[in-house]
């Protein structure tokens, strides 16, 4: 057997065992764009004006990270705001669900993830970074803002999309966070799991991000990425609902997702039983 012929073999081994392990995947909810799954908000539902308007939510995958992205007015910092109690409303912390139920009772438990990565706002936890035992608790009150998702929707916002295209309608809304308090940063009392990484609008970009593809992009677009292994989670696939709101609750988006936790080795296992296959054509060819 030519050398050339072998590593034509091998290279074609192993580019299908990749294919199999990235496009084995299965689909997530949202809009699926370059990557990305994107959660679209409506434009008219920020309470306020432009700097409390989120635009859209999006995540990507890859087989060791998360990447989370948001894009709106409000800048990382946040905006002066003489009606909150430190003079600043920004961006609450963002929830990962994982449990097929609704926030309120997976809140409730101190079922959730949570992710800190604003640094300025009204967190109950001290740094930055994701979060497991994770119960919300609203910061709404002194942040000049909502008494109850209720009041928000009786202002004025009760649009098609107010929580994204995930959660188009009120009554989808009012079946996962209830109609109550605006539950919007991680309570005291969370376990710290792992750091994040800040990413700017070109970091995430250069990932393939295009909020402009669906016309949504904000003249503020920021994110960071976590560590899949700090979840903790076992090897397999799982649903997650992901959500966000602004300190005030003038505004907020969720996002339907899936991520794929593979089982350590796996790949390598694959691998394996790929160039087994191989050597074995490889004998009889030469047999």
């Amino acid at each position: 057997m030519k050398t050339s012929t072998l590593k034509k073999l091998i290279g074609t081994t192993v580019a299908s065992l990749c294919f199999v392990s990235v496009n084995g995947l299965p689909a997530v909810a949202g809009q699926l764009h370059n990557g990305w799954n994107y959660g679209i908000d409506s434009f008219l539902d920020g309470s306020g004006g432009e700097s409390f308007n989120i635009r859209g939510i999006a995540t990507k995958e890859t087989s060791d990270s998360i990447f989370v992205a948001l894009t709106g007015g409000t800048p990382l910092n946040g905006v002066a705001n003489s009606g909150a109690a430190d003079g600043n409303i920004g961006w609450g912390d963002l929830f990962l669900n994982f449990t097929n139920k609704n926030f309120t009772t997976a809140s409730s438990q101190k079922s959730l993830f949570g992710v800190r990565f604003a640094g300025t706002n009204d967190s109950q936890v001290a740094t930055t970074g994701l979060y497991g035992n994770v119960k919300g608790v609203s910061v709404t009150n002194v942040n000049h803002g909502y008494n109850s998702l209720l009041q928000y929707y009786n202002a004025g916002f009760d649009k098609a999309n107010t929580q994204g295209t995930d959660l188009a309608t009120k009554a989808s809304v009012y079946s996962y966070f209830g109609n109550g308090t605006i539950l919007n940063v991680i309570d005291s009392g969370a376990k710290k799991l792992g750091d994040i990484g800040s990413l700017s609008a070109k970091d995430l970009q250069n990932q393939g991000l295009d909020f402009g593809f669906f016309k949504a992009s904000g003249t503020q677009t920021m994110g960071f990425s976590l560590n899949k292994s700090d979840l903790g989670l076992a090897d397999g696939n799982y649903d997650y609902m992901a959500s966000i709101f602004l300190e005030c609750g003038n505004d907020g988006v969720a996002l339907k997702g899936k991520i794929d936790v593979p089982e350590p080795g796996s790949l390598a296992g694959l691998a394996l039983v790929g160039l087994t296959v191989l050597g074995s054509r490889l004998s009889k060819r030469q047999s």
